[in-house]
Formats: structure tokens, C-alpha cells, sequence
């Protein structure tokens, strides 16, 4: 199988054959779903779930940015937040690319907490059980931990947390499935799709990102508009996610979480400092 990004973890996760075999499985999944009966609504559908994965993963490498500058400032009151929402991002990408999960019209944007977890470390446990349970188990220690400090605050700080989840392997791994995924969606496509349908006829979908409504409260994102629009003109159909971030796109979502100041403030830092978890343009 001719890959196109440069995995650490993932194909360690089984021996060559049984990742051979789940590959085989998970593409026909992709090709009998969906590339085979692929049309203009699903293409549209697609390219917003991939656009979706790709900010998951960008959010999941701010988060760890600033859970770096929190520890170096003191401030581990906010640790927790930052670990626990930077997996369930990546479990989150991995959701929006799983071709057994139905956009339901953006209701699949809102999934539950716990019902991210379950799908991402399931399609996870394709490759390895028992390291999906693993991880799986960190997990829901990093959402307990999280809500230790939300709900208990207790008198004794964080002494009775724990920093040693391997998070940056959780991580890594779970932007890989993810992006491993959107691989095998676009080999489909190339191989059953007709290529008239690569088109977006109307922005039905794109809406429900950059529009949104909270317990009655509208927020409108004119970045996630403006860069919608972007794919809808220049990458009218899903691509694997590291080439749905262009530098552009990658450039402004960092750049709109950094100090105005350079006073020794919150910086996402240089592109050299994005690659973490994920090799971002």
C-alpha cells in the first residue's frame, strides 16, 4: 500500500500483515459505502468533515502549546483542561472521518463526550485491543482528572493527578488514524468515484460549521467561512487531511490564539514548533 504521509506510531500498533489485513477492510468499508455510491451531496458532505478533522487536529496541537506555557507559568490550575480536550479533539477527528457515521444533517459536530471516546477508541482497537483500552483507559482518567478540578477543586492542588498519561503518544496516534482514514477515503474515491460528482453545488454544509448556535446564542466565524469557500474552490472534493492544511489556513488558526504583545505572552510560536503531534505545512 503506497501511503502518502510519514506515520510514527500507527504502523507500529500491529505486525505487517494484520495492518495489511485491517487496511483491506476499512478501505472496502470506504469503497462500498461510500465511493461507489458517491455523489455531489456526499462529496459536499466530505470535504466539510475532512475540513473538520484537520482544525481537530490544529486544536489539539494549540492546546498542548498552552499547556506547555501554563506549566512554565505556574498556571496548573488550567493543566487538565488542556490535556483531556486536546485527545477528545483527536478522538473527535477521528469521528468525522469514519465512513459508518452519518452526518445527520451537522448533528454528528455535537456528538457526546463519552460517545466520541467510545467510536475513536474502537475504530482504534481495529489495529491494536489491547493498546486502544490503554489508551482508551488514559483517557477517561485525563476527563476525571479534569473534572476533579471543575467540580472538587480540592484544597490540595493537583498533587493527586497524574502527568504521566503519554499524552503525546495518545495524541500522535490518534492524528494518525484520523489521517490514515482520509488516505484511504481519497484512494477509494480515485478508484470508484465518478469524477462529475467532485463538485459542491451549494454550501448546505459548510453552513453548520462557520454558522453556529449555542443554547440560542449565534457566533459566525468569517476564518471558517472565508476558508470553506477556499476549499470549495480550489480542492473540490475530500483530500487526505495533511493536504487539506494549507500554510495559509494552518498560519491564521495559530496565529489568532497569539499575543498582540511580545512581553514574554502566549505564543504558538514558529511552524518548527507545530509538529508535535502531526506534521502541519
Amino acid at each position: 500500500m503506497e501511503l502518502q504521509y510519514t506515520y510514527r506510531e500507527l504502523l507500529d500498533l500491529c505486525e505487517s500483515a494484520k495492518f495489511g489485513s485491517v487496511a483491506k477492510q476499512i478501505s472496502n468499508t470506504y469503497e462500498n459505502t461510500l465511493a461507489k455510491n458517491w455523489t455531489p451531496e456526499l462529496n459536499s458532505e466530505w470535504v466539510c468533515r475532512h475540513y473538520l478533522s484537520t482544525k481537530m487536529i490544529l486544536n489539539a496541537t494549540a492546546l498542548l502549546k498552552a499547556l506547555e506555557f501554563s506549566t512554565e507559568k505556574n498556571m496548573r490550575l488550567a493543566n487538565s483542561y488542556f490535556e483531556y480536550y486536546a485527545v477528545l479533539s483527536l478522538a473527535r477527528a477521528i469521528v468525522y472521518t469514519l465512513p459508518t457515521e452519518c452526518w445527520n444533517d451537522g448533528k454528528l459536530i455535537t456528538i457526546s463526550h463519552s460517545q466520541a471516546i467510545k467510536l475513536a477508541f474502537s475504530w482504534l482497537g481495529r489495529f491494536n485491543s489491547n493498546t486502544a483500552e490503554e489508551f482508551k483507559q488514559k483517557t477517561l482518567k485525563l476527563k476525571a482528572q479534569r473534572e476533579v478540578i471543575s467540580y472538587r477543586i480540592p484544597s490540595s492542588g493537583d498533587s493527586n493527578l497524574s502527568d504521566t498519561l503519554d499524552l503525546e503518544q495518545i495524541l500522535i496516534t490518534l492524528a494518525e488514524v484520523a489521517q490514515f482514514n482520509s488516505e484511504l477515503l481519497r484512494q477509494a474515491l480515485d478508484k470508484y468515484a465518478a469524477k462529475e460528482s467532485f463538485i459542491i453545488p451549494d454550501d448546505s454544509h459548510a453552513v453548520k460549521i462557520a454558522h453556529i448556535v449555542i443554547d440560542g446564542f449565534y457566533f459566525f466565524d468569517n476564518e471558517d467561512a472565508y476558508r470553506l469557500s477556499y476549499l470549495m474552490r480550489k480542492m473540490p472534493s475530500p483530500q487526505p487531511l495533511h493536504f487539506t492544511m494549507t500554510e495559509g489556513m494552518t498560519e491564521d488558526f495559530f496565529g489568532a490564539w497569539d499575543s498582540d504583545s511580545e512581553d514574554d505572552q502566549f505564543s504558538m510560536g514558529s511552524p518548527s514548533e507545530w509538529q508535535t503531534i502531526f506534521d502541519i505545512p
